[in-house]
């Protein structure tokens, strides 16, 4: 797949794995966060309220950047939150300290050059789907109490 071609479907994580992939990941206040294919905002709305750091969600489909949008003003998180209505390929991600993603194998192959050259420190967490290539420093594959399957949750770390 080349950059910009095809649709990514929005599959919402279950928040129990949300919560799952941000304790894994460990945001510090101090952090940035960016979700690449933020959906509804779930993760970012996550992570600015619980572990107040700072996190930015990347979406190109309107309805969904509007609705994370409402939800991040809904819940008094502006300070913290936000979403850029575009496509991930052409964002600047390199200055985050954590990504997250739950993007299919395709997609990720083409990020990952970009993926690998953040600065050292940097976590990235994969939802269900590894980074193709790359062997993760965790794996924790955990059964979601909100839908009843199996997830399996990347933690990759950039030294």
């Amino acid at each position: 797949m080349r950059k910009g071609e095809g649709r990514i479907p929005f599959v919402p994580s279950p928040l129990d794995i949300v919560r799952k992939m941000l304790s894994l990941a460990d945001p510090r206040p101090d952090e940035l966060l960016i979700d690449l294919g933020s959906g509804d905002g779930r993760i970012i709305v996550a992570a600015a309220e619980d572990y107040r750091c700072r996190a930015i969600g990347v979406e190109l489909d309107r309805e969904l950047y509007a609705r994370s949008v409402n939800i991040i003003h809904g819940r008094l998180l502006g300070d913290r939150a936000r979403i850029i209505r575009g496509n991930f390929y052409d964002f600047d991600f390199s200055g985050a300290d954590v990504i997250t993603l739950y993007l299919l194998p395709d997609t990720m192959r083409v990020l990952k050059p970009r993926l690998l050259s953040l600065k050292r420190g940097s976590r990235i967490v994969c939802h269900d789907f590894p980074i193709p290539g790359l062997k993760p420093s965790e794996i924790v594959a955990t059964r979601s109490l909100l839908t009843g399957r199996l997830h399996r949750v990347y933690l990759y770390e950039i030294s």
